[in-house]
């Protein structure tokens, strides 16, 4: 499941009721977030602004950075609620939820390693799912706001360390550019020199419209 960012909300919102022209983009390109620190160790010392990765007690994997520097708790227990911005002490440091920061495109971070890229996907009823039901390529009908993908998303082999990735993104251009969505794995993924190309399975990265 994915969240929007501001730009996007804004975008919509302004689309749909204030009458301005929005162009949504024609390709929508697929990228991984990491960390700094990779996924959060117990007993171990994290400077100012480290960034880790942390499975939360709501099930769902998110990003927090070190608000004050210390050393972890000896074990994480129901620390980490998962709500958003929370502050947390964990041992001797502090944790900030990084939400907000996401949603205004300043506090992700990219996989750089080499034989990364981001992967393209024309933004089409071929290769995104109704929400009538998973795989379907006609006109939304559903009730539930859902869709998929309806193609593997693949992104090249690794040809060097690119780190703990924690969550897929979606943005308007093949660099730069602006953060669209973002969701975060179910568990995060340590992805090391020589391994598989990573990919996103079929209907495995879902964007929601509440309704």
């Amino acid at each position: 499941m994915s969240a929007k960012s501001s730009y996007l909300t804004n975008k919509l919102i302004d689309w749909f009721w204030r009458g301005q022209t929005f162009a949504p983009p024609a390709t929508l390109y697929f990228g991984l977030l990491t960390t700094t620190n990779g996924l959060r160790s117990n007993s171990t010392a994290y400077a100012l602004n480290n960034t880790i990765s942390v499975v939360a007690n709501d099930g769902k994997t998110h990003l927090y950075k070190c608000t004050t520097a210390g050393t972890t708790a000896a074990a994480q227990s129901t620390l980490y609620p998962g709500v958003a911005n929370e502050v947390i002490v964990d041992g001797t440091a502090t944790f900030t939820e990084q939400n907000s920061a996401l949603k205004s495109n300043t506090g992700l971070v990219e996989v750089s390693g080499t034989g990364y890229a981001r992967v393209g996907v024309v933004a089409s009823l071929t290769n995104f799912a109704g929400t009538q039901a998973a795989a379907s390529t006609t006109v939304s009908t559903g009730t539930n706001g859902t869709t998929s993908n309806n193609g593997t998303i693949t992104f090249g082999s690794p040809t060097s360390t690119w780190g703990n990735v924690w969550a897929i993104a979606v943005f308007d251009a093949s660099t730069a550019g602006n953060l669209l969505e973002w969701g975060g794995l179910s568990a995060s993924k340590t992805i090391n020199n020589g391994d598989a190309a990573p990919s996103i399975a079929i209907s495995a990265f879902t964007s929601q419209e509440d309704n």
